[in-house]
């Protein structure tokens, strides 16, 4: 009977530590659920802070272009092509009279473009990219498979991943 007795205490006490460190459990959990709630509204904070800012930045770009009552380069004035295409005349036309920034910019911008897609079209497309303009043609796989030397599941590794 006694062994019983200490059998059964052994027992109870087992299963109070069982519970303990399932309580532990418990707590670490809804702790680690508390610090991600905080995580998730300092993020929501700082987005909305930063959304602010842009708002108020936007604002403020509006109100200064409103200021401005020449927004558009001259009925005549048209946008060259490439940096060396400028003639002088038209040089000397753009000085005379300066523009606002934004024009200024976008023209900047526009030569930019221009230059970066003759280069895009001066370098030769991999295998990914031909295999995109395919598809986007309307080409089936195997037609493109064909078209490239490849195998069908490469080409359909290759659009998958890119």
């Amino acid at each position: 009977m006694g062994i019983i007795v200490a059998i059964l205490f052994i027992l109870q006490i087992i299963s109070f530590m069982i519970i303990t460190l399932l309580f532990l459990k418990v707590s670490k959990f809804n702790n680690l659920e508390k610090k991600q709630q905080q995580l998730m509204d300092e993020m929501d904070h700082s987005v909305m802070a930063y959304l602010a800012e842009i708002k108020e930045e936007n604002d403020r770009l509006i109100e200064q272009l409103n200021r401005k009552t020449d927004f558009f380069p001259p009925a005549d004035f048209s946008f060259p092509q490439t940096a060396q295409q400028k003639t002088a005349a038209e040089t000397d036309k753009m000085q005379q009279k300066p523009h606002p920034v934004p024009v200024q910019f976008a023209l900047r911008s526009y030569q930019k473009t221009a230059a970066t897609t003759e280069q895009r079209e001066a370098e030769p497309l991999d295998d990914r990219a031909k295999a995109k303009m395919m598809i986007a043609e309307g080409k089936s796989v195997e037609e493109i498979a064909k078209e490239l030397g490849k195998g069908r599941t490469e080409i359909e590794l290759l659009l998958k991943f890119s």
